[in-house]
């Protein structure tokens, strides 16, 4: 009797634990959402109300580097390859994440937020769309989306 109470038990634990496993997408397996945002990705258009602004017409060349940086998870923007701001990840309000949409609203000490949503697809460069760095999210700042690409990881 024993044995068999400790074997449904166990396989009550098994069905549950395996379910309880979302599979989701292959491409953004392994870890949390905002893993993903992890590594060199490089402007590629502004979008504006008015205009778009590509290549030359942005007028310098930034790249968006977010990397773990002694305890802090760190967003560096680089403008021709000088360091032009770095936004530490906030720990409270922790990250928001929608993994249907591939979303992430990022809060960062200084308390401004940052909206991402990220595209991957096999075998193609991974790519970024960002808000600005907002003190709220809804802002006027809001209406301007910046779109960067990040080279297929090797």
């Amino acid at each position: 009797m024993r044995s068999t109470i400790k074997f449904l038990m166990i396989s009550i634990l098994t069905i549950l634990t395996a379910n309880g496993c979302k599979r989701g997408d292959d491409l953004f397996a392994g870890g949390p959402l905002s893993t993903h945002l992890n590594g060199t990705w490089n402007l590629e258009k502004i979008l504006t109300p008015t205009r778009t602004l590509t290549g030359s017409q942005i007028g310098y060349n930034e790249k968006l580097v977010q990397v773990h940086e002694g305890d802090d998870d760190v967003d560096k923007v680089y403008r021709n390859d000088t360091l032009y701001a770095k936004h530490i990840w906030a720990r409270t309000p922790g990250v928001i994440t929608n993994d249907k949409k591939k979303t992430v609203l990022m809060s960062y000490r200084a308390g401004l937020k940052r909206f991402f949503k990220i595209a991957k697809q096999s075998g193609k460069p991974s790519t970024l769309t960002a808000s600005d760095y907002l003190k709220e999210v809804g802002t006027a700042g809001d209406t301007v989306t910046f779109f960067y690409s990040q080279p297929i990881p090797r």
